[in-house]
């Protein structure tokens, strides 16, 4: 009786140990060199252009400070002055916020773009 406690107790010795060595192998073996991919590189996300937290400005004459301080109320990455008279021909940029004024310098409008 012993020595069949002895053969199972040796035979569940034996299927531990293999489960634990198959357990260790790694089938994604790479050899060592020098063609890694390199790693993904994070970008900034774009800050979006809320033309609504510059109506503060409306019927102001613009200036310096001033379309500083609408730019950053407007969350935008950048700000310029547009003429009434004016036509765009920049590219559409969402992070860029235009304050439409008048030929005297009195904003009128704000929007994205």
């Amino acid at each position: 009786m012993e020595s069949k406690f002895r053969s199972l107790r040796l035979l569940l010795l034996s299927l531990c140990a293999f489960a634990c060595a198959a357990c260790q192998f790694r089938g994604d073996v790479r050899p060592l060199s020098a063609d890694i991919a390199a790693p993904p590189r994070f970008y900034e996300a774009m800050p979006a252009c809320r033309a609504a937290g510059a109506r503060f400005a409306l019927g102001k004459v613009v200036n310096g400070p001033l379309l500083e301080e609408i730019r950053q109320r407007a969350d935008a990455r950048t700000a310029r002055t547009v003429l009434r008279s004016d036509a765009s021909v920049l590219p559409f940029d969402e992070s860029r916020l235009n304050v439409d004024v008048e030929k005297n310098g009195r904003i009128f409008g704000t929007r994205c773009g």
